[in-house]
């Protein structure tokens, strides 16, 4: 069997040689087993190891190109990036097991003869539980190996000046700071972050802190250019890291998000955690950042929080920008006046804006009367009838892929057609004049 790949925005997996009716709908780069000879300009291919049909041969190439996959985990971030040579980055694992089930479902890690899933990369973009919890359980994940770990250098704590560590005496500094796993020794960790350190600690994962200084970094892809822009941070009179402290522990671990561009030819992606505003007027004013921070994809700050800074959207000028958020907790997100304020920022007159909330679909199942699941009538009629379920029916994954020009935008909806699909969309020049 060869392996290849669609090149085109979407593609039908044939039942057959001849006829038009089709099994799925491929998108662009995604993988088939082809065997056989070509019939009638269709070749015989195998999709995810089970769907069985035929795809057009003038719509496949021989490599794959750079994918990325916004994660549907509600209200938290996670997204997985692909490498045109298959590397693996993971940046963030939102609060629930989403992270873990997407991975175990693309990877077919139910099937004891499927290849162990290695991740290359894992980047954590700051220690809050909606980045941090659903990690645990893929580092746990008995077919899961995770190579490296990058992290903003801010740990959860007990028995500190703050969650985030114990503050300069003049309060304007947060002092403590930490690269390697030695560094927290008889140090109290709190919760989750105890958890996860105690994870990497027993795994032996290389587990480093990454920022301005940082610069480059080395994807495993030659094809591929990683530049950490953040966390900013200054050097104490001892010439130890310590990070301007924004009024609170949560604007402090937020504002000091790994922020950080991924490459690709003419292409830049650029992931900014949950930056604030505080953390981006910040950035902007480190020399050089502004230009560093233009890109034409753009996983957006703090699931479409209202404390965004104009500025710093100005300073990116995406052309597709995602949205990470969820009804649980409901905080609004996106806000309405950052989506208004994301289009205006745009470079091209007809951006794309995509939230992984508004994506999932759900389905009412049925109207239910909960006095037979509550016979002895400890609830109010009002509460019991008319109760209605709704389930899940669709996942809102956003696919975003490239080719190093053109830029191809989906997600998964259930009318006939499959996807609401963008492309090819070439990837637009900064403009000096909006």
């Amino acid at each position: 069997m060869a392996t290849l790949y669609i090149n085109k925005k979407t593609a039908k997996l044939y039942t057959d040689s001849t006829a038009g009716g089709y099994e799925q709908i491929l998108i662009y780069s995604e993988e088939v087993k082809t065997s056989g000879q070509a019939q009638n300009g269709r070749i015989k291919a195998l999709y995810r190891s089970k769907y069985e049909g035929f795809v057009k041969t003038d719509e496949l190439m021989t490599k794959g190109e750079l994918e990325i996959y916004f994660i549907d985990v509600g209200q938290g971030d996670a997204a997985l990036v692909v490498t045109p040579n298959r590397k693996k980055i993971l940046i963030d694992g939102g609060a629930n097991g989403q992270a873990k089930g997407f991975l175990q479902w693309k990877y077919q890690l139910a099937d004891l003869t499927s290849p162990n899933l290695v991740i290359d990369l894992l980047v954590l973009s700051h220690a809050d539980g909606d980045h941090l919890k659903g990690l645990i359980d893929i580092l746990e994940h008995p077919k899961i190996e995770v190579r490296q770990i990058i992290h903003n250098g801010i740990g959860l704590f007990t028995g500190m000046d703050q969650k985030s560590g114990n503050l300069s005496a003049d309060g304007k500094y947060l002092e403590t700071y930490h690269s390697q796993v030695t560094d927290l020794q008889n140090l109290n960790l709190r919760n989750t972050f105890d958890d996860w350190i105690a994870l990497i600690d027993q795994k032996s994962i290389q587990y480093s802190a990454v920022s301005h200084e940082t610069g480059f970094f080395d994807t495993g892809d030659p094809k591929v250019k990683m530049e950490i822009l953040g966390p900013v941070f200054e050097r104490s009179p001892t010439g130890d890291p310590r990070f301007k402290w924004f009024k609170n522990h949560p604007h402090t671990i937020n504002g000091h998000s790994v922020v950080f561009s991924i490459q690709y030819e003419d292409v830049r992606i650029l992931f900014s955690g949950d930056v604030n505003i505080e953390g981006s007027k910040y950035l902007l004013e480190h020399p050089g950042t502004a230009q560093k921070l233009r890109a034409h994809v753009l996983k957006t700050p703090h699931h479409g929080s209202h404390e965004y800074h104009a500025p710093f959207l100005e300073a990116v000028r995406p052309q597709i920008s995602v949205v990470s958020s969820g009804d649980s907790p409901d905080h609004g997100h996106p806000r309405a006046n950052f989506i208004g304020a994301i289009g205006l920022a745009s470079r091209s007159r007809s951006p794309l804006v995509f939230s992984t909330e508004i994506a999932s679909t759900f389905t009412d199942v049925n109207e239910i009367d909960l006095r037979e699941v509550v016979p002895d009538g400890s609830l109010s009629v009002n509460d019991i009838i008319g109760a209605r379920l709704f389930k899940k029916r669709l996942n809102g994954m956003i696919n975003v892929r490239t080719d190093g020009q053109d830029l191809y935008a989906m997600r998964r909806v259930t009318a006939w057609y499959w996807w609401e699909s963008y492309g090819p969309i070439a990837a637009e020049d900064y403009p000096t004049i909006f």
